[in-house]
């Protein structure tokens, strides 16, 4: 195992255009790709926690361990640009993942694997970086890197990886901290108490054009490409994204046990798992405390809260009938009024820290729709579930990756957080979970501007 590397020196990389890229860039994306994760993995502390799911709906914690590096290796293979397996054994254990709606479901799908030592998983992605290693090195690259292009398939692997990266650290979360080591250089955001004043802003409607150009020079996920014009119509959203001082008064006001801000589906969940609290809020005999990635820290007012989709919706029924979600069309009309054509850099994304952030920290250098952090931070619920755009076509090598999700059963989440790198960071990454999923994400408020 390989001295694990400091979170500063992987935080700087972002995404790799496609037809200016060499062998050399390419080596170096791929191997900060995996070094991310593997600053994650490496902070567990003990071989017996990695047989822990901190999650009952995700996986054990080893089944990422191996996941990833799997998945890179399946993928090459396909292409041809590896020739036989390296553990065939592994490669069918570690290639697909779960999408449970119950823990009995995960369990049903566990029942009979043997999980192999966590050592030899070790050896196996050592094994699989120097492989990959290798094809880059030694595989002549023309450019652009294409869809149809050999080198398809290795990027399909980086990004897998950097979303993993996300995954896993949202898993880690949940462990408790005594089996965890933070690393060199993982530095939490400030907070200075403060709650803003979370004011309605009207936003101008227009025309968006949803969907990636075939022809983009970054890498994309087939749910990112097809097209969708939308006229929308002008509408209201909250500045800031809802912070957990804001979150803190629904709690307060018994919002987690008045059934008038749940509907059925996600008042049966908040009773079977007894939640009365964001799920990161640890109760204290002086309010709340809470749990960061790898700590327990004082509970940060300013910082965006982070819930599950119920939540959200919950919250916005109790600040009356009216208040809602924004839509995947609304949201895209905020950035464009905000960013336009130049994508400002000036978010909490790619680890610019390591932790959610004081909601408008992050000053934006075109600012003209007045919102705040609509990329970073935190994750935005959407009021749309997860759905094609015109003419979406699953890739070959990966046709599972979104097509069985369109389901109405998961719902959308844009702007990326602060854990989110890669071509994922891209404000045209189409995000999506279950709704009682967590994931580093939390939510403005919207309203029809007509019911006022």
């Amino acid at each position: 195992m390989n001295v694990v590397p400091t979170i500063n020196k992987l935080k700087s990389e972002q995404v790799l255009r496609l037809d200016d890229c060499s062998s050399q860039s390419l080596l170096n994306y791929f191997e900060n790709s995996w070094e991310l994760e593997e600053v994650l993995m490496k902070s567990l502390v003990g071989e017996e926690t990695f047989y822990l799911n901190p999650d009952p709906l995700r996986n054990r914690l080893i089944f990422y361990l191996g996941h990833t590096a799997v998945f890179y290796i399946n993928k090459l293979i396909r292409v041809g640009l590896i020739k036989e397996p390296i553990n065939s054994q592994y490669e069918i254990l570690f290639e697909i993942g779960v999408d449970p709606e119950t823990p009995t479901e995960l369990d049903a799908a566990m029942q009979g694997v043997n999980w192999p030592d966590v050592e030899k998983v070790w050896q196996y992605r050592d094994l699989a970086r120097q492989v990959i290693t290798e094809v880059i090195q030694k595989t002549p690259l023309n450019l652009p890197i294409d869809q149809q292009h050999p080198f398809w398939a290795l990027l399909m692997g980086i990004e897998h990886s950097r979303i993993h990266f996300e995954t896993s650290s949202m898993l880690l979360r949940q462990l408790p901290v005594d089996r965890l080591k933070r690393p060199q250089g993982w530095n939490y955001a400030p907070s200075s108490g403060n709650i803003p004043n979370n004011q309605l802003w009207a936003i101008p409607g227009g025309v968006v054009r949803l969907g990636k150009p075939q022809d983009d020079l970054t890498f994309g996920w087939d749910s990112e490409y097809g097209d969708r014009i939308v006229e929308v119509k002008p509408f209201l959203a909250s500045q800031y994204l809802i912070t957990n001082g804001e979150f803190l008064e629904f709690v307060q006001q018994d919002g987690y046990n008045n059934p008038d801000y749940w509907n059925a589906e996600s008042w049966a969940w908040k009773q079977l798992y007894n939640v009365h609290h964001p799920k990161f809020w640890i109760p204290s005999q002086d309010g709340y405390r809470y749990r960061a990635t790898f700590d327990e820290i004082d509970f940060p007012l300013d910082w965006p809260v982070e819930v599950n989709y119920y939540e959200a919706i919950a919250f916005c029924t109790w600040k009356g009938r009216e208040i809602r979600l924004m839509t995947e069309a609304e949201w895209n009309q905020a950035l464009l009024i905000s960013e336009g054509s130049r994508l400002s850099t000036n978010h909490n994304l790619n680890l610019q820290f390591i932790s959610p952030s004081p909601v408008g920290m992050f000053k934006q250098a075109f600012s003209a729709s007045g919102l705040y952090d609509l990329r970073g931070n935190v994750w935005e619920w959407l009021a749309d579930t997860f759905n094609p755009l015109s003419g979406f076509q699953p890739h070959p090598l990966y046709e599972d990756q979104a097509a069985p999700f369109f389901d109405s059963r998961h719902q959308m989440m844009l702007g990326g957080s602060w854990a989110t790198n890669g071509s994922m960071a891209l404000p045209s990454y189409r995000n999506w979970f279950r709704p009682y999923f967590y994931q580093h994400v939390g939510f403005r408020t919207a309203q029809d501007l007509n019911a006022m």
